[in-house]
């Protein structure tokens, strides 16, 4: 596949561009929101610091909230004929018995799409949409100010010694974003556990049925999940400390040690012995609660969205949705600033563009606000929960914890969000 794109801007000698809006970051929520306002007819640069596509990560699990946003984008049924929509969820011990099952069938807002994605293939596509040019590589945020001579224009000073100058600014560079530490915002802290993600190939064929089994120990956990009928992406989380872990591959046999020990033979064992050694990936899990509120995350006519606004533990499988639903909304809030449509208020219209498009920034915050916060806080608090370490805890969660989240009433239900449409679409 040929990805849209074109290196750095410059080549150390102080050459200078422009646009409307810049998106720092080509990951899965820059890349959307680049693609959403596209869609609405309104151009964007998005600014990578790699020199190509970030596939850091294996898989990715989508849920029914991600595929509302790939509807509305047009992308939704290409990825449904890729990969497998699966049917049920397990939660198990580590002596694999069964601690609670539901069917996606008896879950209600059906039918319901969950289905493991792999990282590489939906940046493609999502590139493969945006017109040539869009992903500017190699062009990583080093420095950002605001103009002095032009009130409303934030410059950003690129890695290779370019600048560039934009209406707006838009932070989808991740867990380590630049732009939210420029505004202030506090590091992601660990929360002491230690994941490794891989995504396993069976040439022939895994022959597993469409379950998603996720599997719960002494301080540890780990899942496989189908993706096609020849791949299956997996993870295992354990407690550790964070140190010199963040984005490292590992060894086959590190990764066999890690989940021999915790827990008995089982398919997961086949599974990593299966996964190339490229697809081995190990990271300390971070996140990040905004107690002080969505005010912070906008300064002017910069804001950060995805994991660089609300980076959280992935107990919910929702880093990703999160993002894309972030992409959607923020390009809809951006086309009614820049473009307002014919019921905007007067008053509204009378205001210079630069104070439109911060009001339109500080809105989408506040409308993201509560829904980020909500997931956030819950998947680290399953993570507390599934992580204890102690027998007595760990009694209390299989009994009791599990049945209570893992039921055909609440798995699903934070998945049941309407993003709603792009300016033009139908309702």
């Amino acid at each position: 596949m040929t990805i849209n794109g074109s290196g750095a801007l410059g080549d150390g000698n102080g050459l200078h561009d422009e646009g409307d809006i810049v998106i720092v970051g080509g990951g899965i929520g820059g890349l959307s929101c680049a693609l959403a306002l596209h869609r609405a007819g309104i151009k964007a640069v998005v600014l990578e610091q790699s020199d190509t596509l970030r596939a850091w990560g294996a898989g990715i699990t989508l849920w029914n909230n991600a595929f509302s946003v790939l509807d509305v984008l047009g992308l939704g049924d290409r990825f449904r004929s890729m990969y497998i929509n699966l049917l049920a969820w397990e939660t198990l011990n580590s002596r694999g018995e069964v601690l609670a099952k539901v069917e996606f069938a008896d879950c209600e807002g059906g039918p319901h799409d969950l289905r493991a994605v792999d990282r590489k293939v939906i940046l493609e596509v999502l590139a493969g949409e945006l017109p040539e040019g869009t992903i500017r590589f190699s062009s990583g945020v080093i420095g950002i100010k605001k103009s002095e001579s032009r009130t409303g224009i934030t410059e950003l000073e690129l890695q290779d010694g370019s600048t560039y100058s934009a209406k707006v600014v838009l932070g989808f560079d991740g867990i380590n974003s630049y732009v939210a530490s420029w505004l202030g915002l506090p590091k992601p802290q660990p929360v002491g556990h230690i994941g490794i993600r891989g995504m396993a190939i069976f040439p022939e064929g895994h022959k597993l049925d469409y379950t998603v089994r996720l599997f719960v120990g002494k301080g540890c956990r780990a899942a496989y999940i189908p993706a096609s009928p020849t791949n299956v992406s997996w993870f295992f989380v354990w407690n550790d400390s964070p140190e010199g872990t963040n984005g490292q591959q590992m060894s086959k046999a590190e990764a066999m040690q890690h989940a021999s020990t915790s827990f008995p033979p089982t398919l997961l064992s086949s599974i990593i012995d299966n996964t190339p050694q490229e697809k081995f990936f190990k990271y300390a899990i971070r996140h990040r609660l905004n107690t002080n509120g969505p005010e912070p995350l906008v300064n002017g006519t910069v804001t950060v969205a995805g994991d660089a606004a609300h980076p959280c533990t992935p107990n919910m499988g929702q880093g990703g949705c999160m993002a894309l639903e972030d992409g959607l909304i923020l390009a809809r809030k951006l086309h009614d600033a820049l473009r307002p449509p014919p019921n905007t208020d007067q008053d509204m219209l009378k205001l210079p563009e630069h104070e439109r498009i911060h009001r339109a920034l500080v809105e989408f915050q506040y409308e993201r606000h509560d829904r980020t916060n909500f997931i956030s806080t819950r998947s680290y608090r399953i993570g507390r929960m599934i992580h204890t370490g102690w027998t007595v805890l760990d009694y209390f969660r299989d009994r009791f914890m599990i049945p209570l989240i893992v039921n055909k009433n609440k798995l699903l239900a934070h998945t049941l969000f309407d993003v709603g449409k792009l300016p033009g679409q139908s309702s």
